[in-house]
């Protein structure tokens, strides 16, 4: 019986945290698209580019990636704007899965951009440990991790 109270409010944190951060990308488009609003320009920094995350952006994604795959993977991780990419792609289709599982609609034409990331990157990372300790929904982080994964290692060497 107490597995089942357990299991029960696991699915429903799972589809609270999922349906507001569909809601939450909805509601700001132009972070689900990476269009994050302008700010002024940081220091150069030498190994860096226009497109690339800041320096606490890149935490944030770390942190998100730490959520789905381990820290330790993702603090070797060059956390670039190719792999801003690939979170991104990640992070929707864990979202399309879990969302599949406890059948939530979908806002049409979400897609995560890096301002989505940056900006929920707490609700997201703790969203993705909740629903990998859950067996049902573990299944989308750890096969989105699976699939993933070479992809985002070639984005953080640069390939």
């Amino acid at each position: 019986m107490m597995r089942r109270h357990r299991s029960a409010a696991v699915a429903a944190t799972a589809l609270v945290l999922s349906g507001a951060l569909l809601t939450a990308g909805a509601a700001t488009p132009a972070l689900a698209v990476g269009n994050a609003p302008a700010e002024a320009p940081a220091a150069a920094a030498p190994l860096r580019t226009a497109a690339d995350p800041t320096p606490e952006e890149q935490e944030h994604l770390r942190e998100i990636a730490g959520a789905i795959w381990t820290p330790q993977l993702a603090a070797g991780w060059n956390m670039n704007a190719e792999v801003a990419d690939v979170l991104s792609q990640a992070t929707e289709r864990i979202l399309q899965c879990s969302e599949a599982f406890a059948l939530v609609p979908r806002p049409p034409g979400f897609v995560p951009g890096l301002g989505y990331l940056v900006q929920y990157w707490k609700n997201l990372r703790d969203y993705f440990l909740v629903v990998k300790d859950n067996r049902t929904y573990r299944a989308c982080v750890v096969s989105t991790a699976a699939y993933y994964r070479s992809i985002i290692e070639m984005a953080s060497a640069g390939i």
